[in-house]
C-alpha cells in the first residue's frame, strides 16, 4: 500500500476556532454512496499495491477523500496522480463561510507527500498530476499555486483541465502549506 501513515492536521472551522482532524488511509466502509464520486467502485477497482484513498477525518466524520496512483507501476513510480479528490458535499463549492477548512490542500499535501518519498524524480521534472473540471481551475491553478497545463483530452462529454506540481514545487507546497497551518504531527491510531 502506499501511503505514509496517518497525521494529525490543524483545521479551522467554521466558527473561526482551530482544531485537530486526522489525514489517513481509508477502508472499504468508509466509502460514501451519497458524494458526487463514486467512491465505492473506485475503491473496489483500485490496485492497493500503487493507489490508495485516503481520508480527511473530524470528530468521526469523512468530510474529505482522496484518490491518487503511482505511475508507472509496477516498478520505480515517476509521478503521482491524484484520480479523484473530493470534500464533503455541504463543504465545497464558493461558499464563503466552510464549515471547515482546508480539506483540499491537505489532501494535496498528503498526495505530495507521497510522491516526494516514493518517485525518483528531477528537481523540475513532474511529481504530481491531476486533472479537473473547469469549476476547480481557479482553485487549483490561484489557491493551490499548481501549474495550469490547459485543456486536457479526456473522455467525451467530460472537459478538463490539466495541472502539476514539479518535485521544486510540491516541496515548496508543502512548506507553505505547513507554514500556514503548522505541520502535520504522525498520528498512531
Amino acid at each position: 500500500m502506499t501511503t505514509i501513515g496517518s497525521y494529525q492536521v490543524k483545521i479551522r472551522l467554521k466558527s473561526k476556532t482551530e482544531d485537530i482532524a486526522v489525514l489517513c488511509p481509508s477502508e472499504a466502509n468508509d466509502m460514501p454512496t451519497d458524494w458526487s464520486c463514486h467512491w465505492l467502485n473506485f475503491w473496489k477497482n483500485a490496485n492497493f499495491e500503487c493507489e490508495n484513498i485516503v481520508k480527511l477525518v473530524y470528530e468521526g466524520k469523512i468530510w474529505g477523500l482522496v484518490h491518487y496512483g503511482l505511475y508507472p507501476y509496477p516498478g520505480d513510480p515517476r509521478f503521482i496522480e491524484i484520480e479523484h479528490i473530493e470534500a464533503h458535499p455541504t463543504n465545497r463549492g464558493d461558499k464563503a463561510e466552510r464549515l471547515i477548512e482546508p480539506i483540499g490542500k491537505w489532501l494535496i499535501w498528503y498526495a505530495s507527500k507521497v510522491g516526494l518519498e516514493f518517485c525518483q524524480t528531477q528537481a523540475d521534472d513532474p511529481l504530481l498530476i491531476l486533472e479537473a473540471l473547469d469549476t476547480a481551475v481557479s482553485y487549483y491553478r490561484d489557491k493551490v499555486q499548481m501549474e495550469y497545463l490547459g485543456f486536457s483530452r479526456s473522455t467525451p462529454g467530460e472537459d478538463l483541465y490539466g495541472f502539476r506540481f514539479s518535485r521544486t514545487a510540491a516541496a515548496e507546497f508543502c512548506q507553505r502549506h505547513e507554514s500556514q497551518w503548522g505541520g502535520a504531527k504522525l498520528y498512531e491510531q
